[in-house]
């Protein structure tokens, strides 16, 4: 077991309204149930996309999709080396405060913390088989389970109220995809497994940075997507990344 003192949690929705708040701010259209259905490409250059609610024109096109980047990225004609899983969270009834940090069980594939209004939140492994589903199993949830009864006995007796899945973009060696396409001004950030929502500053800051200026951030140049082409770079020793059961 892994026991981080300074670790913490964020509500995910709240920091994803911030962000938008400050995007809005500083002028950017962020427009919501909006489905992107193509990519518009003329010379080998991106000039925008086709949505649910009309085209786009754009001289720069982003795709940042997590577990949804092999779909999008394939109306460009890009086959990417991605894995669609699911990665499912629980949720218990409130209880009184008996965990006041997060604790990470890395040989049973588990995590749990307690939310501010008493609920355990846990997760664990993810499911087995790609999938773009939105929604987990049963015999996952109960290997999580196990895993956590294992770790914490005491919560046996308690109630899961919820359960979600959420779809993960896994790489082959567990490190992110931050590069231009063979389509000119059409960029791509992907690849970030379960570790995107924590990386999401870094990421965006460096992202941005590609963009902008079309040159690699000094802290980017490794998450080329030729690395997978030409073996160069990978990021771990075995080429498996960090769940080696699944590739």
């Amino acid at each position: 077991a892994l026991w981080q003192p300074r670790g913490g949690t964020a509500r995910h929705d709240a920091v994803a309204w911030g962000f938008a708040r400050g995007a809005d701010r500083r002028g950017v259209d962020l427009i919501q149930n909006c489905e992107v259905t193509g990519i518009d490409i003329e010379g080998g250059r991106v000039t925008g996309v086709q949505t649910s609610r009309g085209a786009i024109r754009a001289k720069k096109v982003g795709i940042v999709v997590a577990g949804r980047s092999s779909q999008v990225a394939a109306m460009a004609g890009m086959r990417l080396p991605i894995e669609s899983h699911i990665l499912q969270a629980f949720v218990t009834e409130g209880l009184k405060p008996c965990i006041d940090h997060v604790v990470t069980f890395g040989m049973g594939h588990f995590y749990i913390s307690q939310s501010d209004k008493g609920g355990l939140v846990f997760g664990g492994d993810l499911d087995f088989y790609a999938s773009y589903a939105a929604r987990g199993n049963l015999p996952m949830a109960e290997h999580v389970m196990e895993a956590g009864l294992a770790l914490m006995p005491m919560i046996a007796k308690a109630r899961v109220l919820r359960s979600w899945g959420g779809i993960m973009d896994m790489s082959p060696d567990g490190s992110p995809i931050i590069d231009r396409t063979h389509v000119e001004g059409l960029f791509l950030n992907c690849g970030w497994c379960y570790g995107g929502f924590k990386a999401v500053p870094g990421s965006g800051n460096v992202f941005a940075h590609l963009m902008a200026t079309g040159r690699y951030h000094e802290n980017a140049t490794k998450f080329r997507l030729d690395r997978f082409r030409d073996g160069y770079g990978i990021m771990d020793e075995e080429g498996t990344g960090s769940q080696h059961n699944l590739h």
